[in-house]
């Protein structure tokens, strides 16, 4: 099934699937024309090209085509689920849109045609340039891809005016109490009826709805409500029917607050235990299917997680459908991942940041597994200059979505240079690897840095005015290669990498005063393929507590122990 929102009424093509496809390397992406382009090759739609073997490793522009068959004279919008790095859209030979956001969500307009048979070419460049991708570098410790990531479905239109989507806000969670907002587009009216649908059964007409920029806003309450949380996710759908349209959304009753030292869900406290997870896997890239994204859900759960950091970019919609289902708790944050001083001086910068916040908000909003938005993952937040750019930052995800905390995952943890932004965010969340980038060099096990790291931390915090707050270790682990075991328990065996995930679970689940954890990493991933990657043995991020293919490594059943007995030493 495609991932919410449907749209029950309208003709919909899944376009997964074999596409024709053709690399065509050293080429301008902005003047492209389609119908020059020799299609000599296939490649299966979500996919990345460069994960390939025909392909790996190659720069360059790439298109892919398929031929869609709709209604004569039909309308419609083309969604993708995200793709990377820039992208163009082109329709029976006619660009149409694109996008310079990897990994966010997008949709193109499709004006109508006489024609049943509509030829869709996407064009994507995965060549790292600084003026045309600000967004991503090629010493970022992840593998960037390029291909169509994510879904890429085509619906039809035929109402003037049709809806976008609806979002679901909830005000009282016991009691069912929920704000509708309608997003309306095309012709849209002044005012307008709308039939609401619960759960595909209970069904209430509003009449005369006003419309204000083109969201008709609506409070109801939902008929058998029932709250969602990790222990029961309770999952209600919703579908309201305008004249000629209509969009069913999926949606989770709960609340989410900052009280105090405390993240409250319906009021009752969290202490979130999980791990940062990347999209990625060595044959697929990034364009996971189905079954690996509800794999790597069910590898966590039987860890005793309830959390997940989805680093560093907007996640798939599949997979936070999955966590809705599953009951996962997720932190969501726009791509920016420790980006350089001289990028951060463009506005271009800037601009594009705000613009993937906007998209990956409009995007999940109506996940209940999403209960902390972020950005800027280690950021220049020790450098006064930068506070605008933060400032903007928050004011663009409040000024979406006041009903989840906003945070930062900061490294900026030394005294000389301590963070100065923190007083903006909801909650402090600190990036820190102590006894694996140890201060002790000559320490064969530098354990010991451990736990006084995170007490440092905390005390920081507390001076800076910020120790009411709640606290995450957003990221903390050792690397260890899969297999190596090493009578030392040095640096990279499989012993030192339990010793030390073992040290932290202890601590995080005897310390009140944290929050949670998002331990790195779920998996081992491919990072950069060049000269940077000389302190990444095989060219992986190796700290995963699983390898690459899910293979578990000691530190599995160390975390798992903690996680799921609560021990706390």
């Amino acid at each position: 099934m495609l991932p919410y929102p449907r749209f029950p009424s309208r003709i919909v093509h899944d376009l997964s699937g074999v596409w024709k496809f053709a690399f065509l390397g050293d080429v301008d992406l902005d003047t492209l024309d389609p119908a020059t382009v020799r299609f000599d090759d296939e490649l299966f739609v979500p996919g990345v090209f460069d994960a390939t073997p025909a392909y790996a490793g190659k720069r360059g522009v790439a298109c892919f085509r398929t031929v869609v068959t709709t209604s004569a004279g039909a309308a419609g919008w083309v969604r993708f689920g995200g793709c990377g790095f820039n992208t163009r859209v082109f329709v029976d030979g006619v660009l149409r849109g694109g996008c310079d956001l990897p990994y966010s969500g997008f949709a193109v307009e499709i004006p109508p045609s006489p024609h049943t048979e509509r030829t869709l070419v996407v064009a994507v460049d995965n060549r790292f340039d600084r003026e045309r991708q600000v967004l991503l570098e090629p010493w970022y410790d992840f593998y960037c891809y390029g291909g169509i990531y994510r879904d890429v479905v085509w619906t039809e239109v035929a109402s003037a005016c049709f809806i976008d989507r609806a979002r679901v806000t909830t005000l009282d969670s016991a009691r069912g109490a929920v704000r509708l907002d309608i997003l309306l587009r095309g012709s849209v009216p002044a005012s307008c009826d709308l039939n609401v649908i619960f759960n595909g059964k209970h069904a209430t007409r509003v009449k005369g709805v006003g419309v204000v920029n083109g969201v008709a806003g609506v409070e109801l309450v939902v008929p058998e409500a029932r709250a969602w949380s990790p222990e029961e996710p309770v999952l209600h759908t919703l579908t309201v029917e305008t004249e000629g349209d209509a969009v069913t959304e999926r949606f989770g009753l709960r609340t989410i607050k900052v009280e105090g030292p405390a993240i409250l869900l319906n009021e009752t406290p969290l202490k979130l235990k999980g791990y940062c997870r990347h999209e990625a896997h060595p044959q697929f890239g990034p364009a996971l299917p189905d079954m690996q994204l509800l794999q790597d859900l069910q590898l966590l759960r039987d860890l005793g997680c309830n959390f997940v950091r989805g680093s560093h970019y907007p996640q798939s919609q599949r997979f936070l459908d999955l966590c809705d289902e599953l009951g996962f708790l997720v932190w969501e944050e726009a791509l920016g991942w420790g980006t350089m001083k001289e990028q951060w001086d463009r506005t271009a910068f800037a601009d594009a940041n705000v613009a993937q916040i906007e998209a990956m908000i409009a995007n999940s909003y109506n996940h209940p597994c999403v209960i902390l938005w972020g950005f800027l993952n280690e950021g220049q937040s020790n450098l006064a200059e930068y506070r605008p750019l933060y400032e903007r930052c928050f004011a663009a995800v409040r000024g979406l979505d006041r009903t989840r905390p906003v945070t930062y995952a900061s490294n900026r943890t030394a005294e000389t240079s301590f963070d100065l932004f923190l007083d903006l965010a909801d909650v402090v969340a600190f990036n820190i690897y102590p006894g694996w980038y140890a201060h002790d060099k000559d320490a064969v096990r530098p354990l010991h840095e451990i736990v006084p790291c995170i007490h440092k931390c905390q005390q920081l915090a507390a001076e800076h005015g910020q120790g009411d707050k709640p606290f995450i270790l957003s990221e903390i682990g050792a690397a260890a290669l899969y297999g190596w075991r090493d009578q030392l328990h040095a640096h990279y065996s499989e012993e030192y990498q339990a010793e030390y995930l073992e040290t932290v679970c202890r601590e995080v689940v005897a310390n009140d005063r944290i929050t949670g954890v998002s331990l790195w990493q779920f998996c081992d991933c491919r990072t950069y393929a060049n000269a940077h990657a000389l302190g990444r043995p095989r060219t992986f991020n190796n700290k995963g507590t699983f390898d690459e293919y899910r293979r578990p490594k000691q530190a599995a059943q160390v975390v798992k122990q903690i996680f799921i007995r609560r021990y706390s030493g």
